[in-house]
C-alpha cells in the first residue's frame, strides 16, 4: 500500500492539534534537555565537539546546502536559542544590572527576527528549468530607463538587448531619457531602436510610466515590458527562459538575479549572493519573490491593473511588486543568473545604494505594514514582514549587541551568561547561516559584515523614513562611476567603535586584575568577532585611496623637479 493509498480519505490534522503537539514537544526539550543541563559535556569534550561541527563544515560545504540540511540547522539554532534566550532572561532576574538588561533586550529582538527568518526559509521554491515556450510568443517591449549613465555604459546595455534571442517583430526596444541628451537619441538612432523623453518626476517610476504611455501609441500590442537598468547587460536567452511562466494568466512578473561587476575580494560587500542565490527562493516559496528593478519581466495588464508603477516610495521595485501580490497576483523566480550590471564600488555610492533601499523598506514597514495589507496570504505577511524586521534588528537590536562587550570590558560589569548557553547559541548559529549561504564561508562574512556594519546607515535610514510620511523622500541616481578617495568621515561611528573596542580591550588587561581571566577572555573573543565585522566597511573607505595619494605626491614630485 502506498503513502497515498493509506491516507486516501482521511481527513486533514486540525493546525490547533499540530500547534499543540509542537508546543508540547518544545516545552519538553527545553525543560528537561536544555543547554544548561550540560555542563558534563563543558568544556571537556563540548568544545572539541563544537570546533570539530564548524571544522566539518568549512571542509565538507557541499553537505550544508540542501533544504533538509537547511530546516535541520534550523531547529537545532531555535532550540539552542530558546535555551539562551531563557538563560538570559534568568539572569536579569537573579542577577539584574542595566548591561545583563540590554544583553537580553538585544538577543531577544535578534533571536525572534531568526526564527521568522527560519520559518519563511524551510518551504523554498528553486526554479531553474525554464518554463516551456507558448506555441504563440507574446509580443515584448525592452526599456531602458537612463538618467545620466555615461553613454559607454548605456550603449553595452543597449547592445545587449539588441542581440536577445527573440523574433525582431516581437520585440520592441525603447530607451526612456530623463536627462533629455541628444547623445542618448542619437545613441538611439545609431541602432535603431525608439528613443522617449521621459517625464523628469517620481524618478524611475514616473520614466517607466512614460514608456508605458509611449508603447500605447507605438508598440500596443505588447503583452509584457522587460525593464533593464542602463547599467546591465542582459543574456541573450533571456526571454526564451522567462517568458514561459506568463502562460499563467495570474503572474504579474518573473525576477532572475543579477551578478554584480565588484573588485577582487567584493570589499563593498555588492554582490549579494545570499541574497539571490538563498533569500529570494525562499520568497518564492510563498509567491512573495520581489522584484530589484532590473531583469525583470512584467505583465503589462497586471501593471496597468494597479495604476502603474508606484511611485508613492522613492524607487519602484518593491512597493510595485507589494501592491501586486496585494492585489492577487503571483510571482516567480527563475534562479540563473542572466544579467551582469556595475554595482557602486565607493563609499558614497555605497552608502547612497542601500540607505535608499532601507528608507524604502522602512516606509513600506511603517505605513503599509503587511500585518495590515489586504489581499496578502499569511505568507507573504511573513516574508514582508521579515524584510521590514531586518531593518529594525541591524539598526537596534544589532547596535545594542555590540555594545555589551565594550561597556562590560570599560566598566567591569558583566552578564552572568553559562558557558553551556552561550557557546552552543554561537555554535547552532553560525551552522544556521553556513547553511543558509549554501556553505560558502566567503559570502557567508561578507552577509554579517554588512548586516552589522551598515548598523548606522539603516539607522539613519529610519529617521529619513519616519519624517516623510506625507511626501516621499528626494531621489538621486546611483554614481556608475568611482570616485576616489578617502571616506573616513562618512564612517565615523564604525571607526569610533573600532577605537572604543580597542581602549575596551587594553582596559581589560591593564585595569581588570580582580575579573576572572576566563570572563574577560570571552567578552574579548565576542568583541574582536564584532571589530572584524565593522571593520569591513572601514578598510573599504581607503580602497583607491592609496594609489590616487602616491600618484598625488608623484605629480608634485614631478611638478618641482
Amino acid at each position: 500500500m502506498t503513502s497515498s493509498e493509506l491516507f486516501k480519505g482521511k481527513k486533514p490534522v486540525p493546525l490547533f492539534l499540530i500547534f499543540t503537539a509542537l508546543f508540547i514537544g518544545n516545552f519538553l526539550l527545553v525543560r528537561f534537555f536544555n543547554t544548561l543541563i550540560w555542563p558534563y559535556l563543558w568544556p571537556q569534550p563540548g568544545i572539541y565537539i563544537v570546533i570539530g561541527f564548524i571544522v566539518f563544515a568549512l571542509w565538507f560545504p557541499e553537505l550544508f546546502s540542501g533544504v533538509w540540511a537547511l530546516r535541520a540547522t534550523g531547529l537545532l539554532m531555535i532550540f539552542v536559542g530558546e535555551c539562551y534566550v531563557l538563560h538570559s532572561f534568568q539572569v536579569v532576574l537573579e542577577d539584574f544590572s542595566f548591561v545583563a538588561l540590554l544583553h537580553l533586550v538585544g538577543i531577544l529582538g535578534t533571536f525572534l527576527v531568526m526564527l521568522l527568518s527560519f520559518l519563511n526559509q524551510s518551504r523554498v521554491k528553486n526554479n531553474k528549468v525554464p518554463h516551456p515556450l507558448p506555441e504563440e510568443l507574446p509580443n515584448v517591449a525592452a526599456v531602458i530607463p537612463t538618467y545620466g549613465e555615461p553613454i559607454h555604459v548605456l550603449r553595452d546595455t543597449l547592445i545587449s538587448l539588441t542581440k536577445l534571442n527573440y523574433p525582431k517583430e516581437k520585440l520592441f526596444i525603447l530607451v526612456s531619457d530623463d536627462g533629455h541628451r541628444r547623445q542618448v537619441k542619437a545613441l538611439a538612432n545609431e541602432y535603431g531602436v525608439a528613443y522617449n523623453m521621459g517625464p523628469r518626476h517620481n524618478a524611475k517610476a514616473g520614466n517607466l510610466n512614460s514608456a508605458l504611455d509611449y508603447l500605447d501609441d507605438y508598440f500596443p500590442q505588447a503583452s509584457l515590458i522587460l525593464t533593464q537598468d542602463a547599467d546591465e547587460i542582459i543574456a541573450p536567452d533571456f526571454l526564451k527562459k522567462v517568458v514561459g511562466y506568463f502562460s499563467d494568466p495570474e503572474i504579474a512578473f518573473v525576477q532572475t538575479p543579477k551578478e554584480a561587476v565588484a573588485p577582487p575580494g567584493d570589499p563593498f560587500g555588492v554582490r549579494d549572493r545570499v541574497f539571490y542565490d538563498t533569500i529570494q527562493p525562499g520568497r518564492n516559496g510563498a509567491g512573495a519573490a520581489f522584484s530589484c528593478g532590473s531583469g525583470v519581466l512584467w505583465s503589462v495588464e497586471a501593471i496597468k491593473s494597479i495604476g502603474g508603477f508606484a511611485t508613492w516610495n522613492i524607487v519602484e521595485d518593491l512597493t510595485t511588486s507589494y501592491l501586486l501580490h496585494s492585489a492577487g497576483y503571483r510571482s516567480e523566480y527563475h534562479n540563473e543568473i542572466l544579467t551582469v550590471g556595475l554595482a557602486p564600488d565607493d563609499i558614497p555610492g555605497l552608502l547612497k545604494q542601500r540607505g535608499t533601499w532601507a528608507t524604502d523598506t522602512w516606509r513600506l514597514f511603517l505605513f503599509k505594514n503587511p500585518i495590515k495589507a489586504v489581499g496578502l496570504t499569511i505568507g507573504q505577511r511573513l516574508q514582508y514582514l521579515e524584510l521590514g524586521l531586518f531593518y529594525v534588528t541591524s539598526a537596534f537590536f544589532m547596535p545594542i549587541l555590540l555594545l555589551i562587550p565594550v561597556i562590560s570590558l570599560l566598566t567591569g560589569t558583566f552578564v552572568p551568561i553559562e558557558g553551556s548557553a552561550l557557546f552552543p547559541w554561537v555554535g547552532a548559529s553560525f551552522f544556521y547561516y553556513l547553511v543558509l549561504a549554501k556553505g560558502r564561508s566567503e559570502f557567508l562574512v561578507r552577509m554579517w559584515q554588512y548586516w552589522i556594519s551598515h548598523a548606522p546607515t539603516y539607522h539613519k535610514a529610519f529617521w529619513v523614513a519616519i519624517r516623510s510620511r506625507k511626501s516621499k523622500p528626494s531621489y538621486k541616481v546611483t554614481r556608475k562611476t568611482r570616485q576616489n578617495g578617502f571616506y573616513g568621515a562618512m564612517l565615523w561611528p564604525q571607526f569610533l567603535y573600532l577605537f572604543l573596542g580597542a581602549m575596551a580591550i587594553l582596559n581589560s588587561f591593564l585595569g581588570l586584575a580582580n575579573v576572572d581571566v576566563a570572563v574577560k577572555v570571552a567578552n574579548v573573543s565576542v568583541l574582536l568577532f564584532f571589530m572584524f565585522m565593522v571593520s569591513s566597511i572601514c578598510k573599504a573607505a581607503f580602497y583607491g585611496w592609496k594609489p590616487q595619494l602616491l600618484k598625488a605626491i608623484m605629480t608634485a614630485s614631478v611638478e618641482v623637479d
